[in-house]
């Protein structure tokens, strides 16, 4: 009886000190498509297979779909993915968006977009996720800021001024935000860290444009949150760490997956804007 208590407590103590993660079943659902960058238009938005740094993977296998699934007789979007585990990096983005990003203008969502930042009365950006995963990663909506208001269908990265990154939830093991806290501001209840770097770049190397970086994390991590960008961005103006004069371009919802598997479910997505 000792001797099967002792191999019992060796094995348990094994398992627990693996660096890999727990084994991910995929809940049941429908894959729309497997493609690099697959979008498709549906009433919340563009979703989008975003694998900008795929080529981290190196030789590892890798998967990212886009998938649906019906509940209460309506249809859900969102994306799987399974990435490997023990690289410092962020694999990928996959996303749903509003407006027309300059890297990736095609399709279009919203017509009224870029809104310029000066002209804006109301930002809001609101959105309810579900997410189940054994991995890395973060909720993070993305706003790029341009120069000039870019309506155009072929990327044009040159307009890129700033990115503006709302973080409303990550994993304990994923990374900070881009460059340095410079402080925390409160609006509605809500604590946000402000981080910044002047100069930031495309950390896959497939493009030399840099760009300022603004980040917001919230204190009181949620999967369902109302962003008072509006708020946010005149922060950033009244603390120079942008110009007055961008236009938002686009609104992006995400996860920037850093590692494991996993599957988000988008219950909720909405921009509310007035000028």
């Amino acid at each position: 009886m000792r001797v099967v208590i002792i191999i019992l407590a060796i094995s348990l103590f094994s398992c627990l000190g693996s660096d890999k993660p727990p084994v991910w079943v995929k809940p049941e659902s429908t894959t729309i498509n497997c493609g690099d960058y697959y979008s498709l238009k549906t009433e919340l938005g563009i979703i989008n297979n975003n694998v900008w740094n795929k080529h981290a993977a190196a030789d590892d296998t890798w998967s990212q779909c886009l998938e649906k699934k019906i509940v209460g007789g309506e249809t859900v979007f969102g994306w799987s993915w399974a990435w490997p585990v023990g690289r410092q990096v962020i694999y990928a983005y996959p996303q749903i968006k509003i407006g027309s990003s300059p890297w990736a203008p095609e399709p279009k969502f919203d017509s009224a977009f870029p809104l310029k930042i000066s002209e804006l009365k109301k930002l809001e950006i609101a959105h309810d996720v579900e997410i189940l995963t054994n991995g890395e990663h973060n909720i993070a909506t993305t706003t790029w800021l341009v120069s000039e208001p870019y309506t155009g269908s072929k990327p044009n990265p040159a307009v890129i001024t700033a990115e503006i990154m709302i973080w409303t939830y990550a994993t304990d093991g994923h990374f900070s935000p881009a460059g340095r806290k410079r402080g925390e501001l409160t609006v509605n209840g809500i604590t946000w860290e402000v981080w910044y770097q002047k100069e930031w770049d495309d950390k896959s190397g497939m493009n030399d444009n840099k760009w300022v970086s603004v980040s917001f994390k919230a204190k009181q991590s949620s999967m369902h949150a109302m962003i008072p960008a509006l708020h946010l961005l005149n922060y950033a103006v009244q603390e120079s760490l942008i110009p007055d004069n961008l236009y938002v371009a686009d609104v992006e919802l995400g996860n920037e997956i850093m590692s494991g598997s996993g599957i988000t479910w988008v219950k909720a997505f909405s921009v509310h804007y007035q000028k």
